[in-house]
């Protein structure tokens, strides 16, 4: 979907609907609760970012293993997440300018990136690298706008990719099953509906005042 596809949603969808938006099944039945990943992430952070927040599905789950989280997204996303979240946390916020003179210890990207267009990808790619150490994504291989995302990772030229996992949802838990390590530069090529969990480590992250 486009951005301006998001923002209709975000403002007129209602909640069941916006939540079918951001997980596919939820009216059939799929739980709107995390997806806790399969990776080995550090714990005990102290700031988290939740970078395309929705209405706060992964809050729960960002809240056991950092002591503040910050949620971002677009303007009316995070109206309704105000209103819609069942857990709240240190900050909600669309300012992203703002967000790009701060520093955090992880930013997790969860089903977000294959919705953003691809220059804007890039660009928020960028800052992430500059914002954190590590950043843990879940994605679609293949993006809305027919681009392979671990592709734009690639050519954003910002990480080291520490781990790559090719995952799905397990209908019996309805969390994410590993299924196995595949190369990075394997899963960057061709276009599919694959979903993989990645930990980035940034080449050009500097430490400063939160």
């Amino acid at each position: 979907m486009s951005r301006e596809e998001w923002l209709s949603i975000a403002r007129n969808a209602d909640a069941n609907d916006l939540r079918e938006a951001i997980l596919t099944g939820f009216k059939a039945g799929k739980p709107f609760t995390p997806y806790i990943p399969t990776l080995d992430l550090p714990s005990g952070l102290n700031w988290v970012l939740d970078f395309g927040c929705g209405v706060g599905r992964n809050f729960p789950y960002l809240q056991s293993i950092a002591s503040h989280v910050v949620g971002f997204d677009l303007e009316p996303m995070i109206q309704r997440c105000r209103d819609l979240a069942d857990t709240s946390v240190d900050q909600l916020t669309y300012d992203w300018k703002a967000l790009t003179e701060r520093r955090f210890d992880l930013i997790v990207a969860s089903l977000v990136l294959q919705h953003i267009e691809t220059a804007a990808c890039t660009s928020f790619l960028a800052a992430f690298a500059h914002l954190a150490p590590l950043t843990y994504v879940l994605t679609r291989s293949r993006s809305d706008f027919e681009r392979n995302v671990l592709d734009i990772i690639t050519q954003a030229d910002c990480f080291d990719v520490l781990t790559c996992v090719k995952v799905d949802h397990d209908a019996a838990t309805h969390q994410l099953r590993n299924l196995g390590p595949v190369p990075f530069a394997t899963a960057a090529q061709g276009l599919n509906d694959d979903h993989y969990e990645l930990l980035l480590r940034s080449r050009s992250f500097t430490r400063s005042d939160r």
